[in-house]
């Protein structure tokens, strides 16, 4: 077994090589020494067709998965950064769908970025998308029960927000971008699109029952108070929450609250209310 471990490293390490292995004389003396090969192909060249594939799939992996950013940086910057991610972050799952994981923090970190700030927010709202497609399903709220629940579970309660929902603060309105950037991809003859000033939003990321995927920017007032109720909080402590973030909204929240509770119960985001079952 420890044979065979370090035979897959050493493939591992040459798989993600960035040159042809056949042009490497130390790296083909090993393969003669650790792979057969056949009659029509050397034991290198049968270890570069997998390098090959490798590199093919996981990019083509990572340009669906997060074209905004592809679309703010270009093909140039675009490869240097999938190339160093790639790089730094062996894949630890055998299915792409998880190879993208951890790209944003990739860029963060990564030296050279251009536009960093916006290509960093890009890729958390593309990584959110992929998350919530994948969500669990929860059916709509059932009014019928919320009208038998005692008076005070609203207040008292845990309101259950969705699972295919995501909460996002950025810096930039990376989802309308990222929209203009897709229609430009499908108009070839668009004028390019303009990267946008710095714009603060708090989004609010969803999925509907035919798994199409929204955003829709609430104050920052709206968001504490998701935010609050995404952490199990009942809703009187969720406004406190609130109040606390964005004491500057307090009267917007106190007249509002009400009517956010109907639309959002109504756009399908809060799924259910649980009474407080704890003794008073």
């Amino acid at each position: 077994m420890s044979q065979l471990a370090e035979l897959q490293r050493w493939v591992v390490q040459h798989l993600q090589s960035r040159r042809a292995l056949p042009q490497n004389e130390a790296v083909s003396a090993e393969a003669r020494l650790l792979l057969t090969g056949n009659d029509r192909l050397s034991p290198v060249e049968q270890l570069e067709i997998y390098r090959e594939q490798f590199w093919l799939r996981h990019t083509a992996s990572l340009v669906e998965d997060f074209p905004g950013v592809g679309g703010i940086l270009g093909q140039s910057e675009w490869e240097g950064l999938v190339e160093s991610y790639l790089a730094a972050t062996s894949p630890q799952s055998w299915t792409l769908r998880e190879l993208g994981r951890g790209f944003a923090a990739h860029v963060e970190r990564a030296a050279d970025v251009p536009h960093r700030a916006l290509v960093r927010d890009m890729a958390r709202l593309e990584w959110c998308f992929i998350e919530l497609f994948d969500a669990p399903e929860r059916p709509p709220l059932d009014l019928r029960k919320l009208a038998s629940l005692p008076p005070d579970t609203l207040e008292t309660g845990q309101i259950q927000l969705n699972p295919a929902l995501a909460l996002l603060e950025v810096g930039y309105p990376v989802a309308d971008l990222r929209r203009a950037l897709l229609e430009a991809r499908l108009a070839p003859d668009a004028p390019p699109v303009a990267i946008p000033d710095p714009e603060e939003q708090w989004l609010v990321l969803y999925r509907d029952a035919d798994r199409r995927l929204y955003h829709r920017p609430v104050g920052p007032e709206a968001y504490a108070l998701l935010e609050g109720l995404a952490r199990g909080l009942p809703l009187v402590d969720a406004c406190q929450h609130a109040l606390d973030r964005a004491p500057a909204h307090a009267e917007r929240l106190q007249s509002h609250v009400g009517t956010w509770f109907q639309q959002w119960a109504k756009r399908g985001w809060i799924v259910d209310v649980v009474p407080n079952l704890t003794p008073s």
